[in-house]
C-alpha cells in the first residue's frame, strides 16, 4: 500500500520572464504600485530608495505600517523617473 506523502506534489509550470508574488493578494495598494515598479525585488528597491531597512519596507509593502513620507516621496520619485 503506498503512501501519498512519498510522491512529490508537481508545482506548476510558469512562463520564463513572468513575476509571481506569493503573497499578492495581502499587498496593500501602495505595494501594488511598488510590486509593478521593481518587480524583480520590490523590498530591495523601496529600501534603497527610501533609505530605510528591508524589513520596513517589507511592512510598507504588506501593509502592516501606514507609508511614510519618505516612502511616498520615493515612490513617486520612482514614478516620475527621478
Amino acid at each position: 500500500m503506498g503512501t501519498i506523502s512519498n510522491q512529490r506534489r508537481q508545482r506548476p509550470s510558469r512562463n520564463i520572464g513572468t513575476t509571481v508574488h506569493p503573497r499578492r493578494e495581502n499587498l496593500s495598494r501602495f505595494g501594488l504600485v511598488v510590486w509593478a515598479l521593481w518587480p524583480d525585488d520590490p523590498v530591495a528597491g523601496l529600501a534603497q530608495r527610501a533609505k530605510c531597512t528591508k524589513r520596513h519596507a517589507s511592512f510598507l509593502i504588506d501593509g502592516k505600517r501606514k507609508p511614510n513620507a519618505k516612502a511616498m516621496y520615493a515612490l513617486h520619485g520612482a514614478i516620475l523617473g527621478d
